[in-house]
């Protein structure tokens, strides 16, 4: 059988034999780096057009003809340049795909990404869904930018988002996520306990939101200041966030289309053989419409072999209403999905940015 056939997601050997058949194909080849444990980096590629607002091709037609049909302007990425804040970019990547008939891909952004506030959705030709590559799809792979808080400077070269890879894709339920959390724990709390079964709820790991530490998160502030992506460390925090400390009365009060960036109070783990999403919590119980950096690779949480779980970063906006959250309140929850096969090189073994993080932390580009 077809190692790539196989139920399940691929990771790092899948994808490296996907790249090795051509399935995935850009001028120059693939970077070093850019093929995470079971996910795929992809890339800015030097052309882009400024958009009168966000489109979605129907079927049978190509995304680069909806774009050059609406553009308002072309946007040459061969060097950097200033996309506004509030405004629509659609940019082409890099890579290109041609996957095998049972093969398809699923797309977000990257953590680093969403810490700044730069809303990313990829677009394939002939498909009106976002971030979803159908199977067996061949062509030019799109990505639509919209920076929120700030003024970004954007190159060529430059990794947004990223690509899972799937055949039969394999989502944990409700009774497979029980069976492995018993098994091996997958959440926990702060003192390092297994969190109890009740913390899992539809075939997911819900989280709280910590509203314990002396800060507690940050929040953008309005500025001038551009936000350079590949100018990595060189960005002085306070001219993009102000510090949010822990409240006195334990009410945190988020104001509506407001961008915070947070940490939640359990800890997830990711073993070898499975991979995560972070999903918005049911709005059923609240009002948490955000966006947040999609995937977890295996080995998030994971220190020298000792499973012991690390805490997840939120990147919150409330849309419609101003908001009041309070200490541990759900916020978010962790589907798990299973690999094709275990992953031979965990997140965090080669120098992962965000792989030892304690708390709410900005992304690479801050000092």
């Amino acid at each position: 059988m077809d190692p790539l056939l196989a139920p399940g997601t691929l990771a790092d050997d899948g994808l490296r034999l996907l790249v090795e058949r051509g399935a995935v194909r850009c001028a120059g080849g693939l970077a070093p780096g850019q093929i995470q444990p079971a996910s795929l980096d992809l890339r800015l590629a030097a052309e882009g057009y400024r958009m009168p607002g966000s489109v979605l091709p129907v079927a049978g037609e190509r995304v680069r003809d909806l774009v050059q049909g609406l553009a308002l302007e072309r946007i040459d990425l061969s060097k950097p340049a200033c996309l506004a804040r509030n405004q629509v970019y659609v940019v082409r990547l890099e890579e290109e795909l041609a996957l095998p008939a049972p093969l398809e891909a699923y797309c977000n952004g990257k953590s680093s990404t969403g810490r700044v506030d730069l809303a990313t959705r990829v677009l394939t030709d002939g498909s009106p869904r976002y971030d979803r590559v159908p199977a067996g799809y061949h062509g030019e792979l799109w990505v639509e930018l919209i920076p929120r808080s700030f003024h970004i400077v954007a190159q060529a070269g430059v990794s947004l988002n990223q690509a899972i890879v799937f055949h039969d894709r394999r989502v944990l339920g409700t009774h497979a996520l029980a069976e492995r959390h018993a098994a091996q724990p997958l959440l926990f709390h702060p003192d390092g306990t297994p969190a109890p079964a009740g913390a899992l709820f539809d075939g997911r790991a819900v989280m709280g939101a910590d509203l314990e530490r002396p800060v507690v998160g940050y929040v953008a502030k309005p500025t001038h200041h551009p936000l350079v992506l590949d100018r990595l460390g060189a960005h002085r925090p306070a001219d993009f966030f102000e510090p949010v400390a822990r409240p006195d009365s334990g009410l945190l009060f988020l104001e509506q289309d407001r961008f915070y960036i947070l940490v939640t109070r359990e800890r997830v783990a990711v073993p070898a053989d499975l991979a995560c999403e972070m999903v918005p919590y049911d709005p059923t119980a609240g009002d948490f419409r955000a966006h947040y950096a999609g995937f977890f690779d295996p080995g998030w949480g994971v220190y020298d072999g000792v499973v012991r779980g690390a805490p997840a970063v939120l990147e919150v906006r409330p849309h419609q209403d101003d908001l009041i959250l309070r200490h541990g309140q759900p916020i978010c929850t962790m589907a798990y999905e299973v690999l094709q096969r275990p992953c031979r090189t965990l997140y965090g073994a080669c120098g992962n940015t965000y792989a030892r993080q304690d708390g709410p932390r900005l992304s690479k580009h801050f000092a």
